[in-house]
């Protein structure tokens, strides 16, 4: 083995695989698991490993990972390591600095019992195991069914088998360690064998309960399926109810189970009746007497007399007498069942009453004392029926039955009343109704202004329903004429004698007046629900629009305005610049440059209106953009062109004259001496007349490209 692993060793240097493969065959401490033994507390010693090779030792706690030492531990004794929980070391061994795998184990049992226990059970054999011990000589010693001791000495392994049994038949077993430490004491345990799949039971039939006092019946010793045994109790109670059971002999049926019979002592009952009525009435259909009582079980007889006779007023009494065979007192059972005479209710009739009045209640117990309930239970007030009372049992009275009659109520009839003109006469509300119902109105006088409803309630007295009445009260129609004007002197319109809201009637004064304003009142004619109107006639006067004159601004004002003024003053007049809309006011704000057109109206109608488009706004552009794009090129003020005597001088922001123009040439185009001017601000002086003063203006514009 040793040339084997020089040789395996020299096979891995040669090519150059040095890996822990490679020296995994390399011998450990010792081959093969050690166990230890101390009692508990003992001195213990550090445990021992012998290395091969030369090699040195490393111990571990853990199979795998961990830390080692290289000194050996001493095992602890303090703690008892019964079943099989022995302290666990490991070892291993390093040679050319390679570690032996895997690690070995050291098992250090402290205080070790012997466990033994019973492993495999059988019907004919029975294995004992002696698990964890660490031993491996044994003696035992056992017995089956207390018969003959055998015993003997065992080695490993740890079990032992006792075969040759039979069902059910036990076997002590006592096993001794051989050279064990002292504190390993010997060990006994019991097993029984099994029983075969088919487990015999006692067939007892089961024992009817018996009653008290009867003869007790006998336990047989042999079950019918041939089990013999004995009974416990022995005796059968006849006076408690009990268990009994019975054990099968072991020797003869060692597999048998037993079986407990419980037996019921029945008390004597007396026999129950419960539907049987102590009262009869006479002549009503006989009870009859249940020959069963309600007993659970129940108890069967049979009755004198046997029959009840309701024909005979007053008590009798049955007796019941149990047939024979069942569990009942000696004592007889006796009902006594009276016949009474019987009553009637005697209600009085229930008077007819009107439909919707409060019905009469039906009372549940009669002038005679029967109490009872009624079919239907209250009495409708709307529909005439039937009632039917029914007594409660054993009364012995008889059913009553009455007829309640419900009047219907009648309508009092009233006719409508007919749509009236407000303020008319307002029909009187009649206290008695065409069929002769009397009663009340509320409220009790028409309103002659106001629609409304009025309700008729009837007298206590009358079988009637109340009846309402609604008014239709027409308001009165206002004509509809409008007031209106016109031009004095002009054909005057005619008055119509039917308004726009179809009212027929008369004006006054008839004819308008075309010279002078004034008013026309309006009567409608008679049996017409409207009112009178008064118009107003407005007469204008004619031709007063002759002329207007304008005033502008000053120019080159920031809001230029134009202000109209018409010849004649105070009149109706609305004024429109250019296209805009009419306005009423005659001033016009921030108009722009140029000449406008103002027209003025009147807005009677009166007279022609005026244009005039010769109105001038002076003003001057802001900028211009000379970018050849062909809009706004050149720089002007335009507004003066029809003013020949203007001039106008540009200059830079430094004061350089750049460029003399007139408002009616095409302007400055933004070229001095033929090259492009920068995008600046630029200033002007304009030379112009206005109202034949000559003025002068100065401001400035901007370029922009």
């Amino acid at each position: 083995m040793k040339n084997y692993n020089l040789l395996f060793i020299f096979f891995c240097l040669a090519t150059v695989l040095l890996s822990t493969s490679c020296f995994s065959q390399t011998a450990e401490p010792n081959p093969s698991p050690q166990y230890i033994y101390y009692c508990l507390n003992e001195s213990s010693s550090p445990l021992t490993a012998t290395p091969s090779g030369g090699g040195s030792l490393r111990w571990y706690a853990s199979a795998t990972g961990g830390t080692f030492s290289t000194t050996a531990p001493t095992p602890s004794t303090a703690n008892p390591a019964t079943g099989g929980n022995p302290l666990i070391f490991y070892v291993t061994q390093v040679i050319g600095g390679v570690e032996s795998t895997p690690r070995t184990p050291k098992f250090v049992y402290v205080n070790q019992q012997l466990d033994l226990y019973c492993q495999t059970v059988t019907p004919n054999s029975i294995t004992f195991d002696f698990a964890n011990t660490g031993q491996s000589s044994f003696t035992y010693s056992y017995t089956v069914d207390g018969g003959v001791p055998v015993t003997g000495s065992h080695f490993s392994p740890s079990n032992f088998t006792v075969g040759g049994l039979s069902e059910g038949q036990t076997v002590v077993f006592t096993l001794t360690a051989v050279g064990a430490k002292v504190c390993v004491t010997p060990q006994t345990t019991s097993c029984k064998t099994t029983c075969s799949t088919t487990v015999t039971t006692p067939n007892f039939s089961q024992i009817a309960p018996i009653c008290f006092g009867s003869p007790s019946p006998i336990l047989g010793p042999t079950s019918p399926n041939g089990i013999s045994g004995t009974w416990s109790p022995a005796l059968v109670s006849n006076t408690a109810s009990g268990s009994y059971v019975f054990t099968p002999n072991a020797s003869l049926h060692p597999c048998a189970t037993t079986q407990t019979m419980n037996i019921t002592v029945l008390p004597p009952v007396s026999p129950t009746f419960t539907g049987i009525p102590a009262t009869v009435c006479q002549n009503a259909t006989a009870p009859v007497l249940p020959l069963n009582s309600n007993n659970t079980p129940a108890i069967s007889g049979n009755w004198s007399p046997p029959t009840v006779n309701t024909a005979l007023l007053g008590p009798v009494t049955y007796t019941f007498t149990p047939n024979s065979g069942q569990c009942t007192a000696t004592s007889p059972t006796m009902v006594t069942i009276t016949i009474v005479a019987n009553n009637s209710p005697n209600f009085s009739p229930i008077a007819p009453f009107c439909s919707g009045d409060t019905p009469p209640v039906l009372a549940t117990t009669s002038p005679t004392g029967v109490t009872g309930s009624w079919s239907p239970s209250v009495i409708s007030n709307t529909v005439s029926r039937s009632y039917v009372f029914t007594p409660n049992p054993n009364q012995c009275s008889t059913s009553q039955t009455l007829n309640v009659t419900v009047t219907t109520r009648v309508s009092p009839g009233f006719a409508a009343i007919p749509a009236f003109c407000e303020g008319t006469t307002a029909p009187v509300l009649a206290t008695t109704s065409p069929n002769g119902i009397s009663g009340t109105w509320n409220p009790t006088q028409i309103d002659n202004n106001t629609n409304g409803s009025y309700v008729f309630t009837p007298n206590s007295n009358e079988c009637a329903t109340p009846q309402t009445l609604t008014t239709t009260v027409n308001p009165k129609v206002n004509p509809g004429f409008s007031s209106f004007s016109i031009c004095s002197g002009s054909t005057p319109p005619a008055l119509n004698t039917t308004s726009p809201a179809g009212v027929s009637g008369s004006w006054v004064p008839p004819v308008v007046d075309n010279t002078t304003s004034g008013t026309y009142t309006f009567s409608p004619d008679a049996n017409q629900c409207a009112t009178a109107q008064t118009i107003n006639v407005v007469v204008n006067p004619s031709n007063t629009l002759i002329d207007f004159d304008w005033t502008v601004t000053e120019a080159f004002s920031n809001n230029q305005v134009v202000t109209i003024s018409p010849t004649a003053a105070n009149g109706n007049y609305s004024y429109k610049l250019d296209d805009g809309p009419f306005q009423v006011s005659p001033v016009f704000e921030f108009v722009s440059a140029g000449y406008h057109t103002v027209t003025v109206i009147d807005n009677n109608g009166c007279s022609s209106p005026i244009s005039k488009s010769n109105i001038l706004v002076i003003d001057y552009p802001r900028f211009f953009t000379p970018n050849g794009d062909g809009y706004n090129e050149n720089w002007n003020i335009f507004s003066l062109r029809d003013d020949a005597t203007a001039k106008i001088h540009i200059f830079d922001r430094y004061g350089k004259l750049l460029k003399e123009i007139t408002p009616n040439g095409v302007g400055w185009n933004g070229l001095y001496i033929g090259r492009p001017m920068p995008s600046d601000d630029y200033w002007f002086v304009v030379e112009y007349t206005e109202q034949n003063t000559i003025r002068k203006f100065r401001s400035h514009f901007s370029l922009k490209r």
